[in-house]
């Protein structure tokens, strides 16, 4: 099944995240990609040359018209040819043949050749091993090319070079290192190349080893191999991934020839350290200077556009790039792409993406996170889906961007199924995506879940205990999350500004005022923490939580930092449960100086009129809304029973048992007392003319109560996700619900999950 590669239109996308979410087990389904791709070369044109030499006794022209074969599949099939004529290949063939085999991924006959080096005992010959360890290290098969290293009797520097080179190309920065350590020590009074120091100093780029960097470079200009513009190049690049600049400046400055690689390499090192003026001004230079700007060097001047707040220096290089007829290129398209989503214009990204024809991996990656980006979780579920029926697989990246936009869906179900391919595509074990999947878990309602998770990782980092606490937070488990900010404190875990903000957060939903203002105090005294603007959101949701609303004006007026809506929201919050209309206001007022569409504050303002009575100011806010464009999001719960899913509306009678569940909601409310003989005040998200008409025990989070209590086993808890705030009259309502029925009711709103239990719930009432 394959999908088109044009990118559908946003509302298609939307729309095709409910569908293709509903189909994610199918398309995870997919095998994960091969450790390692095994193929053959290809049978390439008549060797007749080859073959006539070889039938008419001429080996040694046979051999002459092997070696004259460039094509690395014409030089296997010529090789074939000359073993099937009885040919006996030499020292000489085989380095040809086995390089060959790697360019081609030819693993197979790769290990029958070094099979038939053995056999012909030529495994002594320098020249035949250093291809061993090319062709093993090239298909990743690192110990293997040790082993061969290991073996050989004699070594010379190309062999020691290629070790070196072969740990570099894998990864492993640290050994290339000591081999280059080693190399020195074996090889006393041979000078190293520039073909080992480049290796070298690539390894040093791997692991950010800026002291064995410098030695190297001291060893470099010891023996006068500055003079050499490649390893002048890879010196700078050293320097600018080590973060240290200014002796890239100085190297770059003091090289008595540059190339347009240099050129290249200087501009994209600025853009790797985030100088994206000093990136353009080297670029200008390089032109002032006649070279030749190329593919490479516009796609590190679109790093240092991405690093702007205006696309206008993006969309400068584009048009500069589509002028020299640069287009299409799949590398520079793909950076084009990111470019214009990490500056914020997404249709940009959008127009690019749907051009490309040959979409690799990165392609679609960055697409995605393009839309991560922007908080356009529907539209990257839906792309990721569409890479799933793609003959491409998804690698460490595309996971650990796109696992959070899966917490919108709300499935536990799917939840799960995101794991388990993640496992299967061996990323289980990496601490970004598992910090990814324990968030995923707590937002969808399982933060037993994620605490397994938490336990079982091997690398905790201070991402993965954040993300244990404030999974905690917005459980209601306040001081299971503090126990877990301490257990961090005794293991060693430094934290940082997140942290305070989870264990702020812990406190403000837990009401836990005296442990906040202490965690609020040790922050900036114990270490020396600025608050930012979200440590004083949490504050002011604290004081809101007691109820002085004098005290957290004093407190958002005494603010080092401008307040944002993000503040002022919390005091409308407060102002809401305390009922103080005239705060609500003077709040709203606030938030509308910085935000005009917060359609969430037209909201609430909405409510607290409809609780007062005030129907024509409730008109007035309607009739804002209108004019500016603005909808209310239509309430939807969700509620997940025996694996499967069902969601509900306000009023809903799609459900097949809407008859017994509208029912047994009438009964709930009589058993409580519920009053249903006015209009409803609150502020589920309907128009203001259905507000008067739908009772609250209709509301979709009530029904999708009772579908639970009527289809799950006596006992159990009942977990309900709603995509908008509970409302005031069905939280009074499910908490009297839970002692009467003796359930534990789960309903996770936008901010936190409320548990209902035996008459009360965790939040405290506020909320």
């Amino acid at each position: 099944m394959a999908t088109p590669l044009l990118l559908p239109s946003r509302a298609a996308h939307a729309a095709a995240a409910t569908c293709a979410s509903q189909h994610l087990a199918a398309a995870t389904s997919k095998e994960p990609p091969p450790r390692l791709r095994r193929t053959g070369g290809s049978p390439g044109p008549p060797k007749s040359l080859v073959l006539s030499h070889a039938a008419a006794g001429r080996m040694d022209e046979a051999l002459d018209a092997f070696a004259a074969v460039r094509s690395p599949g014409d030089a296997l099939a010529a090789y074939r040819a000359m073993l099937a004529a009885g040919a006996r290949p030499d020292r000489f063939t085989f380095p040809v043949v086995v390089k060959c085999c790697a360019r081609v991924g030819g693993l197979e006959e790769g290990r029958a050749a070094h099979a038939a080096v053995i056999k012909l005992g030529l495994a002594a010959d320098v020249y035949t091993g250093n291809s061993l360890v090319a062709f093993y290290a090239k298909l990743g098969l690192v110990e293997d090319a040790e082993r061969v290293f290991d073996g050989m009797p004699v070594r010379d520097i190309v062999t020691w070079n290629t070790m070196v080179d072969g740990y570099v190309s894998n990864g492993m920065g640290v050994l290339a290192l000591a081999c280059f350590q080693e190399m020195n020590d074996a090889l006393e009074v041979v000078q190293h190349d520039n073909v080992g120091i480049i290796a070298a100093l690539t390894a040093c780029c791997l692991e950010s080893a800026l002291m064995q960097g410098r030695e190297i470079h001291g060893y470099v200009i010891r023996h006068g191999l500055e003079q050499d513009v490649k390893v002048g190049t890879s010196l700078l690049d050293m320097y600018c991934k080590c973060g240290e600049v200014a002796f890239a400046e100085n190297v770059f400055a003091t090289m008595p020839l540059k190339t347009v690689v240099t050129w290249n390499c200087m501009i994209g090192g600025y853009a790797l350290n985030e100088r994206p003026a000093d990136a353009f001004d080297c670029f200008m230079q390089m032109k002032a200077e006649g070279f030749q700007v190329d593919v490479v060097t516009a796609i590190n001047l679109l790093a240092a556009c991405a690093q702007t707040e205006s696309s206008l220096y993006g969309r400068s290089v584009h048009g500069y790039v589509t002028r020299r007829l640069f287009l299409p290129h799949v590398v520079l398209e793909t950076a084009l792409l990111e470019m214009y989503g990490k500056v914020g214009k997404v249709e940009s990204s959008e127009k690019i993406f749907g051009r490309i024809t040959d979409k690799t991996l990165v392609s679609w990656n960055n697409m995605i996170a393009a839309y991560m980006y922007k908080y356009m979780y529907r539209e990257a579920i839906a792309l990721f889906l569409e890479l799933l029926y793609q003959p491409l697989h998804p690698d460490y990246f595309t996971m650990s961007t796109v696992v959070s936009a899966f917490v919108l869906l709300g499935s536990l179900r799917q939840c799960r199924q995101m794991h388990s391919y993640i496992i299967r595509l061996g990323y289980g074990d990496k601490t970004l995506i598992l910090n990814a999947v324990m968030h995923m878990y707590a937002r969808c309602g399982d933060i037993i879940a994620s605490r397994e998770i938490f336990d079982k990782m091997a690398d905790k980092d201070v991402i993965s205990w954040n993300t244990m606490i404030i999974g905690y937070a917005i459980h209601g488990q306040g001081k299971a999350a503090l126990e877990m900010f301490n257990e961090m404190k005794c293991n060693g875990m430094e934290p940082n500004e997140s942290t305070f903000v989870s264990v702020l957060t812990a406190c403000s939903v837990s009401g836990l005022a005296a442990e906040g203002w202490i965690q609020f105090n040790s922050m900036q005294q114990e270490y020396g923490m600025v608050p930012q603007i979200e440590h004083y959101g949490c504050m002011t949701d604290l004081l809101g939580r007691a109820g002085d609303l004098g005290e957290v004006l004093r407190f958002i007026e005494n603010m080092p930092i401008a307040p944002t809506s993000r503040i002022w929201g919390s005091l409308l919050t407060a102002s809401r449960n305390n009922n103080d209309i005239d705060v609500a206001e003077y709040a709203a007022e606030r938030i509308f100086q910085l935000e005009h569409d917060n359609t969430g504050c037209y909201v609430l303002l909405s409510s607290m009129y409809a609780d007062a009575g005030r129907w024509e100011d409730v008109e007035r806010v309607r009739s804002l809304m209108k004019e500016k464009g603005l909808q209310r999001t239509e309430a939807r719960s969700l509620v997940e029973l025996h694996g499967k899913e069902c969601s509900f509306i306000n009023d809903d009678m799609s459900h097949p048992q809407s008859e017994a569940i509208h029912e047994l909601s009438d009964i709930l409310s009589r058993k409580i007392g519920e009053t249903l003989d006015g209009p409803s005040n609150l502020c589920d998200s309907v128009s203001s003319a259905a507000r008067r008409t739908v009772m609250p025990n209709k509301h979709s989070v009530r029904l999708a109560v009772a579908f639970g209590l009527i289809s799950s086993e006596v006992g159990t808890p009942i977990l309900v996700k709603k995509n908008v705030r509970v409302c005031n009259h069905c939280h009074h309502a499910l908490k009297l619900i839970s002692r009467y029925s003796g359930r534990k009711i789960i309903v996770g709103d936008t901010k936190i999950y409320h548990v209902f239990s035996d008459g009360s719930c965790c939040c405290g009432d506020y909320w």
